[in-house]
């Protein structure tokens, strides 16, 4: 498996694991995925408008780390399995954009 990254405007976003190029794409156009770009912000601009084209590229080192050490913390909290392959790893600082609205 690799870790890939979905990249807006040249940065990186979000770093996952595929198993290919295909898989990767497959992820990053994902209704739900997507939506979540919308919903989740960072400095409380969402982290995607809906329109801007998200790349995929492979990760980084530094960010390939950030990833297995953001799924290794959430596996010792508890908070999946170690089998699990769907861990995602923002790789911007979040804020809660629905705070910030109102």
């Amino acid at each position: 498996m690799t870790i890939y990254v979905a990249a807006i405007k040249g940065r990186g976003i979000a770093a996952f694991e595929a198993k290919d190029d295909t898989a990767a794409d497959i992820r990053v156009r994902d209704c739900i995925f997507r939506d979540d770009l919308m919903v989740l912000a960072t400095e409380g601009v969402p982290l995607w408008d809906g329109v801007t084209n998200i790349d995929i590229r492979q990760a980084f080192p530094e960010e390939e780390a950030k990833w297995r050490a953001s799924r290794a913390r959430a596996i010792r909290r508890g908070n999946i399995e170690e089998t699990d392959d769907a861990w995602i790893s923002f790789l911007v600082a979040l804020t809660d954009f629905d705070r910030d609205t109102r």
